[in-house]
């Protein structure tokens, strides 16, 4: 593996299930989400995940090939992946065979970054949810720029916090947007006090008003439900 960085980093995985071979594919540039790859791995079904572990790493490089990426960090969980490439094992089968060929004639400059599956590590976890997610819908192919469903979520709940600081200015009440924060919420400065504006799977667009007195708490409330109901009107 060489020490040098990069400022895309690629997070690969596989799965195999229900005879369907997944694959995944997160990809980071410096350091945040930048886009997703996933989809049903055209390989035999006997070659299981690894069939899929291949695609992804073949798919990130097509990948980096249309977008003139000249070097990546590849984080993989399968040991083969660079294995083959680099020589260490043998490449005993024409899968493996090609995927060696392809890998040292893409003209991408990698460095291999091993991790451990299933232990946490946040985009690796991701990578394998695309692969799952590829066989559940039988997707074939998607290999243009897909927003994560935490980014997205994150995304909304920064623009309606944005549009309510708006409307509370429209009701006499000084607000500012403060950003984000967590992954998970977004923050207005209001009444000497914050409105945060969750928005998870499990809590979609849910405020917490703190740091108000009980007064200023009501008036947000109140400014809350007639902005939503200004919006959805």
């Amino acid at each position: 593996m060489q020490s040098d960085t990069t400022e895309y980093e690629i997070y690969v995985d596989g799965t195999f299930r229900s005879n369907l071979v997944g694959y995944g594919v997160v990809i980071l540039k410096s350091g945040h989400f930048h886009a997703a790859l996933f989809g049903i791995a055209k390989t035999d079904a006997e070659h299981r995940q690894i069939g899929g572990e291949i695609t992804a790493v073949a798919e990130a490089l097509r990948w980096c090939q249309k977008h003139q990426v000249k070097a990546v960090t590849i984080y993989y969980d399968y040991e083969g992946l660079e294995a083959w490439v680099t020589g260490r094992f043998e490449t005993g089968q024409p899968l493996t065979q090609r995927y060696a060929e392809f890998v040292r004639s893409s003209g991408v400059r990698i460095t291999w970054h091993k991790v451990t599956s299933h232990t946490g590590v946040k985009w690796n976890e991701k990578a394998d949810q695309l692969a799952s997610q590829a066989i559940a819908l039988r997707r074939e192919s998607t290999t243009e720029p897909v927003p994560s469903a935490q980014d997205s979520l994150l995304s909304e709940a920064e623009r309606v916090a944005r549009a309510f600081a708006d409307f509370l200015g429209t009701q006499s009440i000084q607000a500012e947007f403060v950003g984000t924060f967590n992954g998970t919420y977004a923050r207005v400065a209001a009444l000497s006090g914050f409105f945060d504006l969750y928005n998870t799977p499990k809590k979609r667009l849910s405020p917490y008003i703190h740091k108000v007195n009980h007064e200023n708490k009501a008036r947000l409330q109140t400014a809350w439900q007639a902005f939503r109901q200004q919006s959805q009107s």
